[in-house]
């Protein structure tokens, strides 16, 4: 759909300025090559407005500087990074053109930078949580205690673990990368952890159950969030299907939205 304006993003920003808890930038594309991302910080940061980022973890440019991430963690509640290989050949396939070791690498580097401010008795500023949104598909299994032993020894404060959603048109990715309910289930059991928050839609156990509807059709799981389009329309309800797959299917619906009722 393009980069978004700026003037776009100011102007949702100013609409909702007095109820706005946060700001979430991007959830399609890496948010740090946003060629606003700087104005965009400063101008919620002059509002004390924090964002709520996920990043791919390659840190692109100055942010991949202490000084750029030191900017992240102050501007920033919480920093998730996303992981969708372990090892790599993962990174290959997964997120070609990065490489496993650089990522870890900057993972690693920016908790060295929150642990400086931390450990600072004296500053009282907050810095950035630093979390993992871990995309448990089949091929990541074998990884999964593995990724966990690392997030737990350097630090990372919450790990989400989400089993990856499938729309209509990526039914093909289903058969390749699909997690079955008894995996499901040992790996409730399995990724627990007294030192990492473990979270995430792998821990939902069963139907998430309907929400009560408003008179707009949508369910109001979401009522708490406003999606702005880079065109600045306004969408209620982040169902994939509904924007990247097959509008007309009941995957769409509340009653089977792919991301709150699924049979696990």
């Amino acid at each position: 759909m393009g980069e978004m304006p700026f003037e776009v993003a100011k102007v949702a920003i100013d609409r909702y300025f007095e109820n706005l808890r946060e700001v979430i930038p991007s959830t399609m594309g890496e948010p740090l090559l946003y060629s606003k991302f700087a104005d965009l910080l400063d101008y919620c940061s002059a509002r004390k407005i924090p964002l709520n980022l996920t990043t791919n973890g390659t840190f692109p440019g100055n942010w991949r500087t202490p000084a750029g991430m030191e900017r992240l963690l102050r501007a920033c509640s919480d920093i998730k990074i996303s992981c969708m290989a372990f090892d790599e050949e993962g990174f290959a396939e997964m997120m070609p053109g990065a490489t496993f070791t650089q990522w870890r690498g900057n993972v690693e580097r920016l908790l060295e930078v929150a642990r400086l401010f931390q450990d600072d008795a004296v500053s009282e500023r907050k810095v950035a949580t630093v979390s993992l949104q871990v995309t448990l598909h089949r091929k990541l299994l074998p990884f999964a205690t593995e990724i966990l032993a690392w997030a737990e020894s350097v630090g990372i404060a919450r790990i989400k673990w989400n089993l990856p959603v499938f729309i209509s048109a990526g039914e093909s990715l289903r058969k390749e990368y699909s997690v079955d309910l008894a995996t499901v289930r040992e790996l409730r059991e399995i990724l627990k952890s007294e030192r990492a928050r473990c979270e995430g839609n792998l821990f939902f156990a069963g139907k998430r159950g309907l929400h009560d509807m408003p008179d707009s059709g949508q369910c109001d799981f979401f009522r708490d969030e406003i999606w702005i389009l880079p065109d600045g329309t306004e969408e209620r309800c982040p169902n994939p299907e509904r924007r990247f797959g097959d509008g007309a299917s009941a995957g769409a619906t509340c009653e089977k939205c792919l991301l709150f009722n699924q049979d696990l």
